[in-house]
């Protein structure tokens, strides 16, 4: 710090994202920290602030308790604490049961009557979905269907299909969007159902690290065979119960 700066922030510590727990999942801390070297000598009229989308959501000056602003009353740990420096104490966030609509822009803004410092990053909240299927099944024209499903999940997904390792881009997409949740399903025919075929499905979150994925192995032969060996069976049990009719 040099002499004509008495006020920096060294460093804001905001995770790039967060996943909410669904159920009775335990909830992992969410702390947002704001670390800053301050010059005593200048610290007047020091007083730091979160804003969250430029709406501040937090107050702190070191002769006060914090105070927590707008939707954000109750989703703040106001006594939460980083350190037992009158000026570094209750610098951090620390956010109770976080809900979707607090992904956004973070800024943590420090000042005295002489400086002014901010910095920001972004949040991504996550709600996991409730379920992620990778499926095939047979449609009435003899093709065999591959789908890949996730349902209630937010924000909206991406689905990349691999067929023996190799992504293809011959699917059908299909995406809903209700109450701020997506549900989006991938389709594939398969091109040659006679032999085995690898395939697997991601899922993934642009701009964090959330993915998920699913693997099945499709034996062809021997789905053919169940499937044949089925029709034959419906086929005897029709024809059982026609002659039966006949004969009543």
């Amino acid at each position: 710090m040099t002499m004509s700066q008495c006020l920096r922030i060294t460093n804001l510590d905001v995770p790039q994202s967060y996943i909410i727990a669904r159920g009775e999942e335990p909830a992992e801390d969410l702390v947002l920290d704001c670390e800053y070297e301050l010059d005593i000598a200048t610290a007047k009229g020091f007083v730091l602030k979160w804003k969250h989308n430029d709406l501040q959501i937090y107050q702190w000056i070191p002769s006060k308790k914090p105070v927590a602003f707008t939707s954000f009353k109750g989703h703040v740990d106001l006594e939460y604490s980083v350190s037992d420096d009158r000026f570094q104490k209750y610098r951090a966030l620390k956010l109770i049961n976080p809900m979707a609509n607090f992904t956004g822009n973070y800024s943590c803004a420090v000042q005295t009557y002489d400086e002014n410092e901010v910095r920001s990053a972004h949040l991504q909240i996550i709600v996991p979905e409730v379920e992620f299927n990778l499926t095939y099944h047979r449609e009435s024209n003899g093709s065999t269907v591959v789908q890949c499903a996730v349902s209630d999940i937010s924000p909206k997904p991406e689905l990349a299909l691999f067929i023996d390792e190799s992504e293809t881009k011959e699917v059908v997409l299909t995406e809903d969007h209700v109450q701020g949740a997506y549900d989006v399903v991938l389709q594939h025919v398969l091109t040659d159902d006679s032999k085995d075929t690898a395939i697997h499905c991601q899922l993934s979150i642009p701009g964090t690290n959330y993915t998920k994925k699913r693997e099945k192995m499709f034996h062809g032969a021997a789905f053919r065979a169940n499937i044949s060996t089925l029709q034959a069976l419906l086929y005897a049990l029709a024809a059982a119960v026609l002659s039966s009719t006949i004969r009543y």
